[in-house]
């Protein structure tokens, strides 16, 4: 299509955009193209605009020329002004710098009239200056005169005088000047120092070889006598007396009162001997009294007294006493303090030694009496911390030397039995208490005839765990703050010991304590009624255990411990120097216990038995202890039994613990030997089959191994409930690991059952004891105790039955046999599910099965 728009069209479109930047309103000049055909007329429109443009320039050019003539001249007039100003500050400039030199003028001036000033004053200060100098010169001089002289005191005032003029001179500001002068005085006061030094040593002479300080009034030096006192004076104003004093301590100690001080025990104690105006260390003493020490000190005191002026004795009192009395008493005295009460009596002469030395320490005025006395005021507690040291001591060598070789005790008790108990049916009568009985008579037979120290402490319910049994659970359980009043009880003073009480406070305990210590009486024995009283009869329990050497060696030292604090409450012993530390000596048995009771487990447990044992000796030293407090306050009425209790029920519960926590351990080495099994699942299949059978084994043999440990340990009754115990955890968990099993199949029960036999098999470890008129090597017969021990020992053995029975034996036993005593029915339901495929006879089965327990 041909263009409709012409070239003037394109012309004013790019003039247009040139000009004011806008674009054609048309449409088809947007889109068109460019013609060269275009370009000249573009051009001219272009040429003609531009002409235009200069026209107006020209024009606007022509009516603003009278503004800019007038800026023009504006800006002569601004240039003409500015010169003028330059001017001005030039001149200004040049009257400042003028100014400048006059003041440099005026300040040149008044420098040379200071410097004047200055040299006049500084000719003043050096006139004065050299006087001073020249009369330091002259005491300097008068100074080395009389040093050469040993006039000391002189020496000592003109130095004094120098160091004084020297001040001076340091405050005219003159410090080359004054340091000339300066070390020729530290010079000179070192030629005093040392003359000095030298004169004393002379004085105060100390032979570090022959172990002797002598003491001299003067010496001679040169042509000039040199006095002791005047010595002690000049080296007093020149500061040097505490010195010298400390240093003469010192060797005083060392040569002279060390080696005769020294401690009985492990060293050589030499002589000592005072002469005119020497104290001599000789030989080895001979005479170790105490006599004697205080005599040698009494000795030396009054030499130093006598032979050194009060100017020196005075402060080396001050420093020579604390070491002294500290050496005395540590080393002596403390040592004499006797350990056992029969040595009191020749005590007390020691005591008035100490008393008469500590007023000869008056008589001299020196210091240390108040260290003696407050010893000699100390004394029984003294004595009491000595027991206390010593008594704990050998409860520690007693644990340290080991467990030493067993012993065999024997438990007797007394019990009221009714005949219809049917205690006295059996084979072993009186004598063999726990011999063999019937199954129907075994539970009410176990009750009775447990040990006793089972007995003592079993709670009113019975568990299926030992921990009740043995009354262990009443100790796990109560508060801890029910031990506190044990140790609160212990005090020094005993008020709340194992000693003195008040009288009605001790009536309760005493009674229970002797009625604790008597055999029962007949009405309360067994908890029989007066009806039944005619029909009973006495009857004597007896058993054997072991302990060690131990507990004999606590008892002992605890024994020994209130025998002593008895005797102190005796008239003759009432003035004795420690009767105030008998009520402090009753509290040491419960210290002793708590020793033994905090260190025993780390000692016995080296032991493969040493729990047991530990049990064994805690409960047969409570025992002992009880039986002994009681007699002793039958015999002197001095034992706070309510105290004593206290720590005997401690010492019990401890053993409780030691017993627990064995059984705790050896239950979890067992659990963990049947965890093993992994639950008997999938016990016929490899290697699941081989992990069941180690673990079975190693539950067996570990059982076995137990019984062969505390054999020897434990009496028969207490070994078989412990060993009960640990077998009802197998058991038990045996009941639980089958029960789980949700399908067993013929192999498995057969494998199963196995294991229970296996298992089984333990009950020859409950065969009762031989009795003691069998003869020896004879073998042992009865029927085993184990299901009197082990609770769940007959649901064990009927789910062994279970395991190998039919449909048919099973419902027999729970319809007409015991099974239902043992298992619920539930349970045994659970069982023949798991155990028998579903069928009609098996739906029948436990249809009847819950029937008859709905009729039960």
């Amino acid at each position: 299509m041909p263009s409709q728009i012409s070239d003037r069209q394109y012309g004013q479109a790019v003039l247009d955009s040139v000009q004011s930047g806008t674009y054609p309103e048309s449409e088809a000049i947007v889109a068109a193209e460019l013609p060269p055909s275009a370009l000249p007329t573009i051009l001219k429109l272009v040429d003609e605009a531009r002409e235009d443009v200069k026209k107006n320039i020209r024009q606007i050019s022509k009516e603003s020329a009278s503004d800019i003539d007038g800026w023009i001249s504006h800006a002569k007039q601004l240039r003409d002004n500015i010169e003028d100003t330059q001017k001005s500050a030039r001149t200004i400039l040049t009257q400042a710098q003028h100014g400048s030199t006059l003041k440099c003028q005026v300040n040149d001036a008044a420098s040379k009239v200071d410097l004047l000033k200055e040299e006049l004053a500084f000719n003043e200060t050096l006139a004065r200056t050299l006087g001073i100098l020249g009369g330091l010169r002259q005491t300097l001089s008068l100074i080395e005169k009389a040093v050469q002289k040993d006039d000391f005191l002189t020496g000592e005032r003109l130095l004094e005088e120098a160091e004084n003029e020297l001040g001076k001179i340091l405050a005219s500001q003159n410090p080359k000047v004054a340091g000339v002068f300066g070390a020729k005085i530290a010079d000179l006061r070192y030629t005093i120092v040392d003359s000095l030094t030298d004169c004393w040593n002379n004085l105060v002479h100390v032979d570090s070889t022959d172990l002797t300080i002598s003491i001299k009034d003067q010496i001679q030096r040169g042509s000039n006598l040199v006095d002791f006192n005047t010595i002690v004076e000049v080296l007093s104003k020149l500061g040097l007396l505490e010195e010298k004093t400390s240093a003469f301590c010192k060797d005083l100690n060392t040569v002279i009162l060390i080696p005769r001080l020294k401690s009985q025990v492990g060293a050589t104690v030499y002589s000592l001997n005072v002469e005119d105006n020497a104290i001599r260390i000789s030989g080895e003493l001979a005479d170790l009294s105490i006599e004697k020490l205080f005599s040698d000190m009494n000795s030396v005191i009054d030499f130093l007294c006598t032979r050194l002026p009060s100017s020196i004795s005075t402060p080396l009192a001050a420093l020579l006493m604390p070491s002294l009395t500290h050496r005395l008493i540590s080393n002596w005295l403390s040592p004499e303090v006797p350990m056992d009460v029969k040595g009191i009596q020749r005590f007390r002469s020691v005591l008035d030694l100490v008393v008469q030395f500590a007023k000869a320490l008056d008589s001299f005025n020196w210091p240390g009496k108040e260290s003696l006395v407050r010893w000699a005021d100390g004394i029984p507690e003294l004595w009491l911390n000595k027991r206390r040291e010593v008594s704990l001591d050998k409860v520690r060598k007693l644990l340290v030397g080991g467990l030493g070789s067993a012993e065999t005790v024997e438990r007797v008790e007394t019990q009221i039995v009714s005949h219809e108990d049917g205690a006295f049916a059996g084979n072993g009568g009186e004598n063999e208490w726990n011999a063999e009985w019937s199954d129907e008579e075994g539970d009410r037979l176990g009750e009775h005839l447990q040990p006793s120290s089972a007995r003592e402490n079993e709670p009113e319910g019975e568990g299926e765990d030992d921990v009740s049994a043995w009354g262990l659970d009443e100790d796990l359980d109560e508060d801890p703050s029910k031990d506190k009043p044990e140790r609160s009880n212990i005090t020094d003073e005993g008020a709340e010991a194992w000693g003195w009480g008040d009288e009605n406070d001790d009536g309760e305990a005493a009674r229970s304590v002797e009625a604790r210590n008597v055999a029962p009486k007949r009405t309360t024995a067994n908890g029989l009624s007066e009806a039944l009283q005619k029909n009973a009869r006495e009857v004597t329990l007896k058993e054997t255990y072991n302990i060690t050497s131990l507990p004999k060696e606590i008892l002992e030292i605890i024994t020994h411990l209130i025998s002593d604090g008895e005797i102190l409450r005796k008239p003759e012993y009432i003035k004795s120097p420690i009767a105030s530390a008998a009520g402090g000596l009753f509290s040491l048995p419960g210290l002793v216990l708590s020793m033994y009771r905090a260190s025993a487990p780390a000692y016995y447990s080296m032991d493969p038995s040493g729990s047991m044992f530990l049990y064994n000796d805690s409960l047969w030293l409570a025992e002992s202890l009880r039986l002994f407090t009681g007699t002793q306050f039958k015999h002197s009425g001095q034992i706070n039994l309510g105290a004593a209790e206290t720590e005997i029920s401690a010492l019990e519960s401890f053993a409780k613990r030691t017993y627990g926590k064995e059984m705790e351990s050896q239950r979890t080495i067992i659990g963990d030997l049947l965890d093993g099994a992994q639950g008997f699942a999938n016990c016929t299949e490899a290697p699941f089959s081989q992990e069941c059978d180690i673990a079975v084994s190693s539950v067996v043999d570990r059982l076995r191994d137990v019984y062969e440990q505390w054999k020897t340990v434990l009496s028969h009754s207490a070994l078989l409930q412990s060993l009960g115990s640990l077998l009802s955890t197998v058991v038990n968990k045996i009941i639980v690991d089958v029960e789980d099993m949700s399908d067993i199949s013929e192999p498995e029960s057969q494998r199963l059952t196995t294991f229970c036999n296996r298992i089984a098999a333990l009950d020859d470890l409950f065969v009762p004891q031989q009795a003691p008129t069998a003869m020896p090597g004879a073998e042992q017969t009865g029927i085993p105790l184990t299901a009197v021990y082990a609770p769940s020992w007959l649901k064990f053995q009927y789910l062994a039955n279970i395991l190998e029975s039919s449909l048919v034996d099973i419902k027999y036993l729970w319809t007409e046999g015991e099974l239902r005593l043992e298992f619920e029915a539930e349970e045994l339901v659970d069982l023949i599910e798991a155990l028998f495929a579903d069928s009609e006879h098996r739906r029948k089965a436990i249809a009847e099965i819950r029937r008859a327990s709905i009729r039960k």
